[in-house]
């Protein structure tokens, strides 16, 4: 049997309404909103401010072109730390505003900002960081109350969403206890070496983002300084890319550089003077491949249309990087002043600067040239190194004979190191104009040097006296004796004590000493301590850079042996890098235990010598001619006396 289901009817109509349709502004809405990198940060939100900028309002990349790869460097997620190497005023700083900026308003998280010293986080957090806030409406609502007397030096600011920490390379507890995912550090190559004992400022920034592995970033920037210091070392390791600009006349592209501008010269073939590349038409510079000058519109065409290339790779007139490309995820960039818009830098100025520092350098001071190549062409100072030949020195030995003093010498001096069992002597004598010639040298036996009686030996030799070329009937003695006191002391000076006949005063080395040297008191006695330092540069002057007998010049005599040039070479004068540490810079052996005794010894007789007033001697030849117009003025007054009184 079936049952029917009874059919149901509604009393009212069943209504299905469709959902009305989403709006497109409502979708702009809801969808997240894409963040912004740092480069498209600076171009739709940063507002420069005229107090910190020459040109005020929004920012734009139409004044630095060069930027815009390296901002977007900064916000590549492949990347982990970008390294820019730039010129003074080059937008460095201003890259790394935007890079804060950023951060602060598109994608917070702890930041962290290092300068090298207190001073100068205080004076940026003054005069660029406030300014950065209060003249960009988007970040001035991230602070506290929009007060931007809120942030704090060395310690962190609070923002409405993340910290930030403003701190200077010597801070090393607020660096130690830290975890950033970003940090800037600025003007790297003036941290000092270390931080508190602990790692370099570098080393404890790296230390501080291994809790973001994959979203940190490190941006280090500089004005270099020296070739192989800590910044040149780090920058070295990037991929060093160079910026390659366009020539408006060829098309062809190449890496700007100093070499490339054209200086006009005087009829002597002389720089001019500085103020007229200033006043008028005399610097250009000139494209390398067509060889045809610009004007500053066509040099900073040339910048608009530059691409950043590794180092190795080439840029064709298509802009087109040829050559192998390898991922590094530390990024490195080159900027300099040929690069920068011409209403802040033109070739005029730099042909100024220029004219300035080589007239400062021909005066002997290398600051002002070693200032230009760091701030205006971004490249680091290469040291000259003190490279000690033995083919140069050899040069230097002369005709003369050994324990003879020739003609010239008006002055003898004499350097002695002391050793386990014997002491090694050198003699020189002194003329005018710092004209020297070696006399004597020898290594003395002695025994046990820590008993005085064995030091008869050494008093003997001091007390010679030596005969002149001119006339061997006529005797020259020790003017002042310099014996080094660092090693066995006591002995020594008791030894100095004794010996009253003799001008002897006992000295020593010490890296400590600023100037020439220092006085100490030992008992009455007075002790010299050397900047050993200055004194073979001295040396390096009359050996190396003296090239033809006269002023200035080291003579050598005739019986010079290998082993004495083989002592007079032992160092050189180089500047030590060691990760971590400061730079040492002096005099160092050219290999461990390398002899270098009679060089030693020639510094001690060169600082004999200057305590003798060896720099006060006189021309000879001026002196003899004074002496006999002397003589011959008094013969013609006795002369005149007795016809007076005949009469």
């Amino acid at each position: 049997m079936k049952i029917k289901t009874p059919k149901l009817r509604l009393s009212t109509p069943l209504c299905i309404k469709r959902p009305l349709p989403v709006q497109q502004a409502e979708l702009d809405i809801l969808r997240p909103r894409p963040r912004l990198s740092v480069d498209q940060w600076a171009l739709q939100r940063r507002i420069l401010s005229k107090k910190t900028s020459k040109i005020a309002g929004p920012w734009s990349h139409e004044y630095v072109p060069f930027a815009v790869e390296i901002m977007q460097a900064l916000s590549d997620n492949t990347v982990r730390e970008v390294w820019l190497k730039k010129n003074v005023q080059g937008a460095g700083t201003s890259i790394g505003e935007n890079f804060i900026g950023q951060t602060v308003d598109e994608d917070p998280c702890p930041m962290g900002v290092v300068f090298p010293t207190e001073s100068s986080l205080k004076k940026f957090v003054r005069t660029r960081l406030k300014q950065l806030f209060s003249s960009t409406p988007s970040l001035i609502r991230h602070l506290p109350a929009g007060d931007i007397e809120k942030f704090r030096t060395g310690q962190e600011t609070e923002l409405d969403n993340m910290f930030l920490f403003l701190m200077w390379a010597g801070s090393a507890a607020e660096m130690a206890s830290v975890s950033l995912c970003r940090i800037i550090l600025d003007e790297v190559a003036k941290y000092k070496g270390e931080v508190g004992g602990e790692a370099g400022a570098i080393e404890s920034a790296r230390d501080r983002v291994t809790t973001f592995p994959d979203r940190s970033k490190i941006f280090a920037l500089s004005t270099p300084i020296l070739a192989g210091d800590i910044f040149d070392i780090e920058y070295s390791d990037t991929d060093q890319r160079e910026y390659w600009v366009r020539c408006p006349l060829c098309g062809q592209r190449h890496v700007p550089a100093w070499e490339y501008v054209r200086l006009d010269k005087d009829s002597a073939g002389g720089l001019l003077r500085p103020r007229d590349y200033l006043q008028g038409d005399c610097a250009h510079y000139v494209c390398p491949v067509c060889e045809k000058k610009w004007t500053e519109m066509q040099r900073w065409q040339a910048s608009q249309a530059g691409v950043w290339a590794p180092q190795d790779c080439r840029v064709d007139g298509a802009g087109k990087i040829t050559g192998k490309i390898f991922s590094n995820p530390k990024r490195g960039y080159h900027a300099s002043a040929f690069m920068v818009y011409p209403g802040f830098m033109t070739m005029a100025r730099l042909a100024y600067e220029w004219a300035r520092a080589d007239i400062a350098w021909k005066a002997g001071y290398r600051q002002p040239k070693q200032s230009f190549y760091n701030k205006r062409c971004g490249l680091e100072w290469q040291e000259k190194e003190a490279v000690t030949e033995e083919s140069v020195i050899t040069a230097h030995i002369g005709e003369y004979l050994q324990e003879i003093v020739p003609a010239g010498v008006q002055m003898l001096t004499a350097g002695v190191d002391v050793h386990d069992d014997h002491f090694w002597l050198l003699v020189v004598g002194w003329g005018w104009l710092s004209e020297c010639w070696s006399i004597y040298e020898a290594r003395i036996e002695s025994g046990d040097t820590r008993e005085l009686n064995n030091y008869d030996c050494l008093r003997q030799q001091l007390a010679v006296y030596w005969p002149l070329k001119d006339n061997p009937d006529e005797m020259m003695g020790l003017a002042r004796i310099a014996i080094d006191c660092n090693y066995r002391k006591e002995v020594v000076l008791d030894f100095c004590r004794q010996c009253t006949e003799l001008p002897i005063v006992p000295v020593r080395g010490d890296d400590g000493v600023k100037g020439s040297h220092r006085a100490g008191d030992e008992g009455g006695l007075k002790r010299f301590d050397l900047n050993v330092n200055r004194l073979k540069d001295k040396l390096y002057r009359l050996f190396y850079e003296s090239k033809t007998p006269g002023a200035g010049f080291f003579h050598l005599h005739k019986d010079t042996s290998a082993e004495v040039i083989r002592h007079l070479t032992s160092e050189e004068k180089k500047t030590v890098y060691k990760k971590g540490k400061r730079p040492r810079k002096g005099w160092m052996p050219k290999a461990e235990g390398a002899p270098n005794h009679l060089w030693d010894c020639a510094v001690y007789a060169t600082f004999a010598a200057e305590l003798a007033g060896a720099t006060m001697l006189r021309d000879p030849v001026k002196a003899a001619a004074a002496a006999a117009a002397a003589k011959k003025m008094v013969t013609e007054r006795m002369g005149a006396r007795k016809i007076r009184t005949k009469y």
